[in-house]
């Protein structure tokens, strides 16, 4: 057990010498003519019935004092070693998300996939960006799990217009990162598409990563190969997009510009071709960066003020009887 404020002791003390030197200077109480045959003939026990109230009283005020001094007792853990990272995801929203070489289609997949990325990393401060021809921030950095996948299940296809700015997505996580005072801070990009859009070129946006030593892991998304996008027709049925011409039109990413992209900053990069290529590279990317921290327990104390409030409570109250209807003492 430990006290947490002494300073109500030196209060309490010289507030209890005050009261008794005021005490002593009193004229003697009159005491009721009949607690005389109670009291007896004088000795010993006499002297005892006389001086409870006042032993009491002072009792009660000491327990008080100690209650009042905050008296707590807790229990301490070991410093103990955790690994946290910075991360910005960067999630793309075009429309070619709604490519159906996922099931149900890419981006049910790729919020599918990060909520279970950001749920084995509860050490990690997260932030959400999303973009399509437009970047911004859906969630900023945080170690708060539930907003974060809040702030996820929110997104949705066509939220930032459609076209791929992947040089703005990226400028725009360097610029929440590159104060962070984490020692590891890593840009994970999730896109199926080549930057078409912005007025940021990709590399450009990689260079200024690496000025602040940002990682850049970079997922294609999506069969290499390309992909139809589905869409309505005038009478509500869907179909796949078209080129100018009538032949389907394919989404295609630019394999080469991620990978280069992500060498410039000393990452990596990952092409998800199907669910499960895409959920093995985020578990590597889990595996890689990973930096190790000292994190310390903090103190909790329950606080045991009960434990000498309350007798002093009880003292207090039985003196008061005593005085007032067994001695009847009068003031």
């Amino acid at each position: 057990m430990r006290f947490n404020n002494f300073y109500w002791a030196i209060f309490m003390l010289a507030l209890l010498y005050m009261w008794n030197f005021r005490e002593k200077q009193k004229p003697a109480a009159i005491i009721h003519p009949d607690i005389i045959s109670k009291l007896g003939n004088g000795g010993e026990n006499a002297q005892f019935k006389a001086r409870l109230p006042k032993a009491m009283r002072i009792t009660a005020l000491l327990l008080l004092i100690l209650a009042l001094m905050r008296p707590q007792q807790g229990f301490l853990s070991d410093t103990a070693n955790k690994y946290g990272v910075d991360i910005m995801v960067a999630l793309d929203v075009s429309s070619s998300m709604t490519a159906e070489d996922f099931y149900p289609n890419r981006i049910s997949n790729a919020k599918r996939v990060l909520t279970d990325f950001i749920n084995v990393r509860p050490n990690d401060r997260i932030g959400l960006i999303v973009f399509g021809s437009q970047s911004y921030v859906q969630c900023p950095l945080t170690n708060d799990r539930k907003t974060l996948l809040a702030f996820l299940e929110d997104v949705k296809v066509g939220m930032a217009e459609d076209g791929t700015a992947v040089g703005m997505a990226l400028a725009n996580s360097v610029k929440r990162l590159k104060d962070s005072q984490a020692k590891t801070k890593l840009i994970l990009l999730l896109t199926d598409g080549d930057n078409n859009a912005g007025a940021v070129d990709p590399e450009t946006a990689a260079k200024l990563a690496a000025t602040y030593n940002i990682k850049i892991y970079a997922v294609g998304i999506g069969d290499p190969a390309g992909a139809p996008i589905p869409v309505l027709d005038p009478f509500g049925r869907k179909v796949n997009a078209r080129n100018p011409d009538g032949s389907i039109f394919l989404t295609k990413m630019n394999a080469e510009g991620l990978k280069k992209i992500a060498d410039i900053t000393g990452g990596n990069y990952y092409i998800a071709s199907d669910a499960g290529k895409f959920k093995d590279a985020l578990h590597e990317i889990d595996r890689l960066e990973k930096a190790k921290f000292e994190a310390k327990t903090p103190f909790f104390f329950n606080e045991k003020f009960m434990v000498f409030a309350f007798p002093a409570f009880l003292l207090l109250m039985a003196e008061f009887f005593i005085v007032r209807f067994y001695l009847r003492v009068l003031p």
